[in-house]
């Protein structure tokens, strides 16, 4: 039995948030319906372990197997094979299971009488919030198949911005791991074998060689292979422990704006997603408030979560502009409410929040190169003092007792 969380609607129209264990996510969603609630949506929970946020984080679909679905269910839809067909036609794709079973409980959904956005709506680990909406609008507006379109456009967007930053931390994250595992090599297995030697000789050996004996001594003894080995999961726990408490998410997630170079490619990476978000939504005819919440749920940043649904209440309680709430945030820079602003004068908003995002997009890629350049040759550097540490420290004993001979 798998376990399940789910939010439903009782008879009186309140909503409830519990947890169920059952089979699948259809057969959660049946039970509910047979007492009477009206299912909103269910994910699943798997049981608490250290790491599971990490495990949940890797269980939700890829952006190219969503960007690749949502284009062939745009094509199933506009070339009148109908949802139902094209969803089981993507079950036989090739994608994940993961994916794949989203995909049947989608149309088992549909054969059970409920709207695709319904329906999409009880596979949030796949289809999130902001997927959901779009669609929702769509089928309000009879243009389901440009907005399933303009989705996979949206999602194939998310999905080179994130290669990108992957690109820019790839490299230097590679030569970072080499540079460990030569100093767990030449800690644990080189230098060891100098050990006996060095000890058998009369001589006095040079402070770099004892500095590297007792380093070397404090890193074999048991005790600290076994915190070596179980740091992995403490760091996970204490990442668990942080990511559910709301003031240290969001102070995290202000630190890493603080970080030199990597703090502009993270603020451009989340301007870009706000620009494109906000314009997709706006495009398919969503209410700025409810675009901007949504648009907010959207961002994997705390601080920009809170900072958006803050700007989406002063437009609704204080009756500003867009463009004058954006302006009175300091995280926003003046160029962004100056182009809203010329957005809101010219009645064209998503064009202006496209144009926007280009300009954010060659900022991210601007910033890849400067952080290649910059942390390339500064773990390189890192790399030759440990090395030539090891072996000055190796070799300095051995020239000694050649020059006493």
């Amino acid at each position: 039995m798998a376990h399940f969380c789910y939010e439903v609607k009782d008879p009186q129209g309140n909503r409830v948030i519990g947890r169920a264990n059952g089979p699948s996510h259809m057969d959660v969603v049946r039970e509910l319906s047979k007492v009477g609630y009206e299912v909103i949506r269910v994910w699943q929970k798997p049981p608490y372990l250290p790491g599971t946020r990490i495990w949940t984080y890797y269980r939700r679909a890829s952006l190219s197997e969503l960007s690749l679905l949502t284009r062939e269910l745009a094509m199933f839809f506009a070339s009148g094979i109908g949802l139902v067909r094209g969803l089981e036609c993507c079950e036989e794709q090739g994608f994940s299971k993961h994916v794949s079973q989203a995909a049947a409980d989608v149309a088992q959904g549909l054969h059970e009488g409920r709207s695709l956005s319904q329906a999409l709506a009880l596979r949030p680990d796949v289809f999130p919030p902001l997927y959901v909406k779009l669609v929702h609008a769509g089928e309000i507006s009879g243009s389901l198949d440009q907005v399933l379109f303009r989705l996979s456009d949206y999602v194939e967007k998310e999905l080179l911005l994130s290669r990108k930053v992957q690109s820019a931390l790839a490299y230097p994250a590679l030569i970072f791991a080499i540079c460990l595992l030569l100093t767990g090599f030449l800690v644990y297995f080189l230098f060891p074998l100098f050990i006996s030697f060095f000890n058998g000789l009369d001589i006095q050996l040079p402070a770099i060689t004892q500095s590297l004996l007792a380093v070397t001594t404090f890193m074999r003894q048991p005790w600290v292979i076994l915190l070596l080995l179980l740091s992995p999961i403490a760091l996970s726990k204490v990442y668990d422990m942080i990511s559910r408490t709301d003031s240290a998410v969001e102070w995290f997630s202000n630190f890493l704006f603080e970080i030199p170079v990597y703090g502009q490619l993270k603020k451009a990476v989340v301007l870009s997603r706000f620009c494109s978000t906000l314009e997709i939504l706006l495009n398919a005819g969503i209410p700025q408030f409810t675009a901007l919440n949504v648009t907010a749920e959207a961002m994997d940043n705390m601080a920009c979560t809170r900072s958006l649904k803050a700007i989406a209440l002063r437009i609704r309680d204080e009756g500003d502009s867009l463009a004058e709430a954006v302006r009175r945030d300091p995280f926003y820079p003046q160029m962004l409410s100056s182009l809203i602003m010329v957005g809101e004068e010219v009645g064209n908003m998503p064009r202006v929040l496209n144009l926007a995002y280009k300009t954010y997009e060659m900022d991210v890629e601007t910033t890849v190169g400067r952080m290649t350049v910059l942390l390339e040759p500064l773990i390189l550097f890192v790399m030759g003092v440990v090395v030539g540490y090891v072996l000055l420290a190796v070799f300095l004993p051995i020239y000694s007792m050649l020059d006493g001979l």
